[in-house]
């Protein structure tokens, strides 16, 4: 895909911040399946905070990188509402792959509205053309 557009300053800062906390919590994730002392507020939001993070951090990477190839921001909708049914489907439906467990799908849909909501601004004010004659 070609960059169509770049991301003002103050959106590469806030990506920035979702990022490093998606990584944060997933390094104290995994930390706490070592060190049951290693837990982020709770051992309740410890245990599911993986989804979330691992959420956030996925619609984050796919959803930037199409916003700023110029696909059309119902495209990111889409993959958003994906993502969320793809959480509630892994969690409940596929209990032989996984622990069925609706709270996890829940701290993914949460991840994931989280982003969308950072998507939603950064689509209406936070993108620069790029002027392909100039490059």
């Amino acid at each position: 895909m070609k960059i169509k557009y770049k991301i003002k300053k103050s959106y590469k800062i806030a990506q920035l911040l979702l990022i490093s906390i998606g990584f944060i919590l997933t390094i104290i994730r995994w930390s706490n399946a070592f060190n049951n002392n290693v837990v982020v507020i709770n051992s309740e939001i410890t245990s599911h905070i993986s989804n979330f993070s691992l959420s956030l951090l996925a619609y984050l990477a796919i959803g930037s990188s199409w916003i700023t190839s110029g696909v059309k921001f119902r495209f990111v909708t889409v993959l958003g509402i994906f993502m969320i049914a793809a959480n509630f489907i892994c969690e409940t439906l596929m209990g032989f792959m996984n622990t069925v467990d609706i709270v996890d799908a829940i701290y993914g849909t949460v991840g994931v509205m989280l982003v969308f909501i950072y998507f939603y601004f950064l689509n209406n004010k936070g993108l620069i053309e790029i002027n392909s004659d100039n490059q």
